[in-house]
């Protein structure tokens, strides 16, 4: 019984020194990876740099308030990167240095896309792990607490063979060895909390420490700020239109005569709705058909309608302008064929001088969100205002 506990004394000591050694060589590596990097970056731009230019001095950021009556300063827009990024050439090792507990190359890791790394939108969370693991295992490992995450979150693992990021799903059969994971920030039930954040980092730290991985996050007092500020933008440009076709001439609107409309104009059922596509079958904008008493909308041509409900989803449409000048055209049609007349969110006549307001608003907005580098109907814009 003495032999076995100095053996497992032993063993504790040598475990111990192991992960001590590990977590040393992987910050070397880290930092080394960082120097090249800055190398790098230095050289393209002396590269670029005309002879006798001088490099300009970076200028502080100036903070972004949000403003609901005017258009608010905005940050240029981002050049995102593709999904699937090639890798970094591969980098020699020094001379004389060999990595022989771990047998791990020096190697360039492609960035994460920017979609998901820049920071604007997301937390994101990296981990490299000792050796690959499977997803399914990291996504039972998640599982527990994952409950407590109320904010949409983003697996990306990176294909060792292609080098290529791609999304995880929860029952990929594969396995990862650099794992990152995205925590969305805002969304339209507000900013991430500060119990949600601390969940999913504590969380990462957990599913690191289980796995043997090292992890890389960003600081947390930060995001939450920078949270708050980018709900309370998306507050001020996040308009959802509605217009009404009232009966006018007649008790009610008939469905027999809308049937054959929605058929022209190419809209299709979708839910309960019926939905104008663009021509990347993106949504446009949606109809609802109302009656007295509830109907499948499949059956709309049997009814007799007393309301039709158009909303356009400005955030959500990549070009809003053109969207909300066919929900026009369209009402308008649908007004003059069944003998209604258009009516604001209100159910009061709308007249000429209110549309041209409505129109004006919309490309203010979706300017205002360009100039903050998100671009309405993307999917930065889709993730946003879900």
């Amino acid at each position: 019984m003495k032999d076995l506990q100095i053996a497992l004394i032993v063993f504790g000591v040598v475990l111990v020194l192991a992960v001590w050694l590990y977590n040393r060589i992987q910050e070397k590596r880290f930092l080394a990876r960082k120097e090249r990097e800055a190398k790098a970056s230095a050289a393209a731009r002396a590269a670029t740099q005309s002879p006798g230019e001088e490099t300009a001095s970076p200028q502080p950021a100036k903070r972004i308030e949000p403003s609901l009556s005017s258009p608010g300063a905005g940050l240029p827009e981002p050049s995102f990167m593709e999904a699937d990024l090639p890798l970094e050439p591969e980098s020699a090792m020094p001379a004389g240095e060999v990595d022989l507990l771990l047998d791990v190359e020096e190697e360039g890791i492609p960035p994460v896309p920017a979609e998901w790394s820049d920071g604007s939108v997301d937390c994101l969370v990296r981990i490299e792990f000792v050796a690959p693991v499977p997803v399914r295992v990291l996504r039972e490992e998640y599982h527990d607490w994952s409950a407590r995450i109320d904010k949409p979150v983003q697996w990306l693992g990176l294909d060792e063979h292609s080098g290529h990021w791609h999304t995880l799903l929860p029952d990929d059969s594969g396995s990862v060895k650099h794992l990152a994971v995205a925590l969305q920030l805002v969304d339209r039930l507000g900013a991430v909390s500060a119990e949600t954040l601390a969940t999913f980092v504590e969380g990462m730290k957990r599913l690191a420490q289980r796995f043997v991985g090292s992890i890389e996050m960003p600081e947390t007092g930060a995001l939450l700020e920078r949270a708050q500020e980018l709900d309370a933008f998306c507050a001020s440009v996040d308009l959802q239109l509605t217009l009404h076709v009232l009966p006018r001439t007649t008790p009610r609107l008939s469905g027999a005569r809308l049937a054959p409309l929605l058929e022209r104009a190419g809209l299709r059922l979708e839910g309960e709705r019926f939905v104008a596509s663009n021509q990347d079958g993106s949504e446009a904008f949606a109809l609802i058909c109302r009656a007295a008493k509830t109907f499948p909308a499949a059956h709309v041509a049997a009814n007799e309608l007393s309301d039709l409900i158009f909303t356009l989803d400005v955030p959500r449409v990549a070009a809003g302008a053109q969207a909300f000048e066919r929900l026009l055209d369209f009402a308008r049609q649908c007004a003059t064929a069944l003998g209604g007349q258009l009516a604001d969110a209100q159910r009061k006549p709308l007249p000429e001088a209110t549309i041209d307001i409505i129109r004006s608003r919309i490309v203010e907005l979706q300017s205002r969100m360009r100039d903050r580098g998100i671009v309405p109907g993307g999917v930065r814009a889709l993730r946003l205002f879900a």
